[in-house]
């Protein structure tokens, strides 16, 4: 995923008991999360617009769960998109999220991940992509719901000066089953470490020899986001989207996010 970076103050060290932060979604918390609206195609050729009526908190299988909702109305698609930009951001710590999927098919593209809070341009903020599916290979391989990516983005800029490090592989069981997974990311000052329900997927070096450590050692924020078509699928044609029919919704959920 991209957008572009902002600034702002570390948050403290407030700990909730062994936790640094903690949201169980029993309601929308304003002073930690926002809601983003922007226009179809603002970033990675995705086809949704984001608008705030498209995130809501609700109940899935007796929880309150946030809700990130992706609709079909016609030749237009609308999704949902959250952060905690200027609101709540870390660094150096173990930070996991209870994600229950749609099928991702062919042109879903949820994603959890992290931007740098810093007040530099994209990538030179640093970016941190813990989870993301639908990517192409999964579409044209047929394991959509077990081909999972994760990523690193930096730089100098977003043209030639731009770096990326990713893993794209199949895990061992299906990640859109209908079941809450578990997201992890480890961050010390040496590596960034992605595992999915305690089995971990990859490993980046982010150490003084790595040659990236200018670029994941400040604050960073979460998001969370359901995209629909894009560059990371290889959709730009909204007739190709199969996951999202017209005048149908699909969700992603998020039980909880926890920071240690």
């Amino acid at each position: 995923m991209q957008q572009s970076c902002s600034s702002n103050d570390d948050v403290g060290t407030r700990e909730q008991g062994n936790f640094f932060f903690k949201d169980d979604f029993e309601s929308f918390d304003e002073n930690i999360w926002t809601k983003e609206v922007h226009e179809a195609g603002w970033v990675n050729q995705e086809l949704q617009a984001y608008d705030a009526a498209h995130v809501s908190v609700g109940t899935d299988e007796g929880k309150s769960v946030l809700i990130l909702t992706a609709e079909r109305k016609g030749n237009k698609i609308y999704s949902g998109r959250v952060n905690t930009k200027g609101k709540k951001n870390f660094k150096y710590k173990k930070i996991e999220a209870s994600i229950k999927l749609p099928k991702t098919a062919n042109g879903l593209w949820p994603a959890f991940w992290m931007m740098g809070d810093n007040g530099k341009s994209w990538p030179q903020c640093g970016e941190i992509d813990i989870m993301e599916m639908g990517e192409r290979n999964g579409i044209t391989e047929a394991t959509t719901e077990t081909f999972l990516n994760t990523a690193i983005h930096y730089g100098t800029d977003a043209g030639p000066g731009h770096q990326q490090e990713y893993q794209a592989a199949n895990v061992s069981h299906s990640l859109q089953d209908g079941q809450y997974h578990v997201y992890t990311l480890d961050w010390n000052e040496d590596r960034l470490t992605v595992s999915v329900d305690n089995i971990k997927f990859h490993s980046f070096d982010i150490s003084e020899t790595s040659g990236r450590s200018a670029y994941f050692h400040d604050n960073f924020f979460i998001l969370f986001n359901l995209a629909v078509g894009g560059s990371f699928t290889g959709i730009s044609d909204i007739n190709e989207i199969t996951a999202l029919k017209d005048g149908e919704k699909v969700n992603m959920y998020i039980d909880w996010v926890k920071i240690y």
